[in-house]
C-alpha cells in the first residue's frame, strides 16, 4: 500500500519521470493491468508516445477496460497521427484481429452453441456421415481461434521500421511502419518477422524496434 500511495503522490505532483521509475522498480507491487495502464499514462506525459500506446494497449489486453482507459488510449493514438493506415481491408484481417482480441472462451462459447444446435437437430438428421462431420465442424471456431492466437500477434512499433519484400536486405523496401503504429505479425524467418496486417504493409521487418502485445 505504501508503494501505491507514493506513486499516487508523484503522479498528482506531476513528477511523471519519477513515477515511471517507481513503477518499473516496484512492478511486482501492482496488478499487471494497472501497472501497464499507469505506465502508459505517465509515458504519454513525457511524450514517449509509441511506448505509451504499447502499455495502454497491453492494459486493455489484460482486461483493464474503462471509459478513462479508452480515452487515454485514443488521445495517444490521435497524438501519434497517421493511424488510419492500420485499417483492415479484408474479411480475413478482421477475423484475425478479432480472434486475437477476444478471449479463448469466445471460441469455446461459439463452438458449444453450434454443438447445442446440432444436438437439437440430431433426430432430424438421417445421414450417418452428417452426424459425424457436423460435430467436427462445430469445433472449427475454437480450433481456428486457437491457431490464430498461436501463430499471429499484435505488435506496436517503437521506431520507424523498413518493410522489405523478402526476409533479407537484398530485397527492395516496399513500405515503412511509423512509430506507434499497430500491426499484426504472422511468421519469423531467422532475424526477420512477417507483417500480415495491415495488408498495405505486408512484408518483412527486422526482429527489433517493436513490442508484441
Amino acid at each position: 500500500m505504501e508503494v501505491q500511495l507514493k506513486y499516487k503522490s508523484l503522479f498528482e505532483k506531476g513528477k511523471h519521470t519519477e513515477a515511471i521509475q517507481l513503477l518499473m522498480k516496484q512492478k511486482d507491487q501492482f496488478d499487471p493491468a494497472i501497472y501497464h495502464y499507469n505506465l502508459g499514462v505517465n509515458l504519454a506525459f513525457v511524450n514517449e508516445l509509441p511506448l505509451s500506446r504499447y502499455h495502454l494497449e497491453k492494459a486493455q489486453n489484460l482486461g483493464f477496460k474503462s471509459i478513462k482507459s479508452q480515452a487515454s488510449l485514443e488521445k495517444v493514438k490521435d497524438d501519434l497521427g497517421g493511424i488510419g493506415v492500420e485499417d483492415k481491408s479484408s474479411f480475413s484481417e478482421h477475423v484475425v484481429s478479432y480472434s486475437l482480441d477476444a478471449s479463448i472462451a469466445t471460441g469455446v462459447n461459439i463452438s458449444l452453441v453450434l454443438l447445442l444446435l446440432f444436438l437439437i437437430k440430431l433426430k432430424s438428421i438421417s445421414k450417418t456421415w452428417l452426424k459425424i462431420i457436423i460435430p467436427l465442424v462445430c469445433f472449427l471456431p475454437l480450433l481456428g481461434q486457437y491457431y490464430i492466437q498461436r501463430n499471429f500477434n499484435h505488435a506496436i512499433a517503437l521506431e520507424k521500421l523498413e518493410v522489405l519484400r523478402g526476409p533479407s536486405t537484398i530485397f527492395e523496401q516496399t513500405q515503412e511502419v511509423i512509430p506507434g503504429m499497430s500491426f499484426i505479425t504472422s511468421g519469423i524467418a531467422g532475424e526477420w518477422t512477417y507483417i500480415y496486417s495491415p495488408s498495405s504493409h505486408r512484408g518483412w521487418i527486422k526482429n527489433k524496434g517493436y513490442l508484441e502485445l
